[in-house]
């Protein structure tokens, strides 16, 4: 959705979106998340060092927003510099911000062809945006090419083969291995292919060696679980199962395979209460999951314009499940933007009485109070959103619209340059800090940042216009002029009104 305001003093121009935020569930999946070390790297600006650092700190608290904020910021310092791409591409993929990631991490590639974390982390991003196809494979051939010794592409590669070439992906694990025998990545590698060869007992004691290096991971012992139910091991079976519900209470196939385990143990009662718990958790599960199921048609629906659609699916999603949040919150936003934003408005606070921590919800209830004029309720709600959530672009872009309309140009400002520090192609911000810089006549950096506008947006009339009359506030006539004419150019090809000159 969009929405158009005034900024006193500039172009009437601002844009305003609203976010589609679906929280889907993470993959899971038997990958190496590590290669080799990452070196120090080497920088040229005191910034650039500075913003690296500070990215460095947030990503080791797992602040992937913050991260992204500083990496951003230390690119505007050195915007070809190798591993400030390579860690801003992991950054992205833990935020699952599949399509930027995989941009900057094929540019950092591109700028060192010899990098071998380049290729790694390229290849571990491919693999968990599509890890059906396997994508990351020739990455990682790239990556050993370079360093036959990178364990992690060692790992990941097996990890791919496995399915096609099972000797192939064994030797690569043995290499592994004897490189980094405490590696638990590849001995739970190692047990799959075992498992998949028939060699139980190998794979056990390869599951028992990767639980022991790392005991949190699930998956190796849901594999160990299954391997020693099929070897009616039942009193390990039951410590698995047992370590599997102290990490995750809800795992209903953990606590069915428990009470199933403590009944052949003779402890009957016991046993059938956990199936009776583990049977209320699965159809709670499924149920959730189908919920989810239908928002997500929804929100496809809503992103195609079908915005009808959309409102039948949460509707339909709140009919089996009123708690849902997400529901409601998506509900609220079709609403309003079927033209029914009162309306709109009961659905989002139904979604923050259900879960007051979403930062979405609150984003997108600001942003429709915004839309009815409400803008005292609506900042109240964008400043809790990034209270929730101080990374989010969007957010800084709408609470810098309502600041710069009640005359906080300067505030305003920092929001639209914190948004467009988080996501540098993002167009609204870019151009709103435009509007607002050359508010309060800072021509020379209203220019700069238009010119970034006009790099994200080359074939957008209204940037070309927005630097047109900024490059002739400074008195550069010629290049106004072609500004200008890139403009008409872009108007008369969309069949859109010219502008008139001013």
């Amino acid at each position: 959705m969009q929405f158009v305001t005034n900024l006193r003093g500039g172009i009437s121009y601002l844009w305003i979106a609203v976010v589609f935020a679906l929280l889907l569930s993470g993959l899971s999946t038997a990958l190496s998340q590590g290669s080799s070390p990452a070196p120090s790297p080497r920088f040229s600006t005191a910034e650039a060092r500075m913003h690296y650092n500070k990215a460095t700190v947030l990503g080791e608290k797992a602040e992937w927003g913050g991260a992204v904020l500083e990496l951003n910021r230390a690119l505007q310092n050195e915007p070809n510099h190798p591993e400030l791409l390579i860690e801003l591409g992991i950054a992205l993929g833990e935020l699952e911000e599949w399509d930027q990631a995989i941009r900057i991490l094929k540019k950092a590639v591109e700028l060192a062809p010899d990098s071998v974390r380049a290729h790694y982390n390229l290849g571990v991003t491919l693999d968990r945006f599509n890890p059906g196809k396997k994508p990351g494979t020739s990455e990682y051939q790239k990556a050993l090419k370079l360093n036959p010794e990178d364990v992690g592409s060692l790992i990941n590669l097996a990890a791919n083969l496995g399915d096609q070439n099972s000797d192939e992906a064994r030797k690569l694990l043995e290499r592994a291995l004897a490189i980094d025998p405490k590696n638990p990545r590849a001995h739970f590698n190692l047990a799959l292919l075992l498992k998949n060869s028939g060699d139980g007992s190998g794979a056990v004691e390869e599951l028992h060696k990767a639980i022991g290096l790392d005991p949190e991971p699930l998956e190796p012992r849901r594999h160990l679980v299954s391997l020693l139910v099929s070897e009616q091991r039942w009193d390990e079976t039951v410590v698995q199962c047992q370590e599997i519900l102290k990490r995750k209470s809800t795992d209903w196939s953990a606590r069915y395979t428990l009470g199933q385990s403590l009944i052949r143990r003779s402890k009957v009662a016991e046993g059938r209460k956990e199936l009776e718990k583990s049977q209320e958790i699965r159809q709670s599960q499924e149920k959730k999951e189908e919920v989810e199921k239908i928002v997500h048609q929804g929100v496809d629906a809503l992103t195609q314009g079908k915005v009808e659609e959309g409102i039948k699916q949460f509707t339909s999603a709140l009919k089996m499940d009123q708690s849902s949040s997400q529901a409601h919150m998506y509900l609220g936003v079709a609403l309003a933007a079927a033209g029914r934003p009162d309306q709109g408005i009961e659905e989002l606070k139904k979604a923050i009485e259900l879960d007051p921590s979403s930062p979405r919800a609150h984003h997108n209830l600001g942003t429709v109070l915004m839309q009815t004029g409400r803008m005292d309720l609506a900042r109240q709600e964008l400043e809790k959103a990034l209270r929730l959530d101080p990374y989010f672009p969007e957010t800084h872009n709408n609470l810098g619209l309502i600041l710069s309309r009640d005359n906080q140009a300067p505030q305003g400002i920092e929001h639209f340059r914190l948004a467009s520090d988080l996501n540098p192609h993002y167009l609204e911000a870019l151009f709103n800090l435009g509007l607002a810089l050359r508010s309060i006549h800072q021509i020379d950096a209203a220019i700069q940042a238009f010119r970034r506008a006009a790099e994200a947006a080359p074939d957008n009339p209204e940037v070309h216009y927005a630097l047109s009359m900024t490059l002739k506030d400074k008195g550069d006539l010629k290049g106004a002029k072609e500004a200008m004419d890139r403009a008409t150019t872009l108007q008369q090809q969309s069949g859109a009104k010219p502008h008139s000159r001013r």
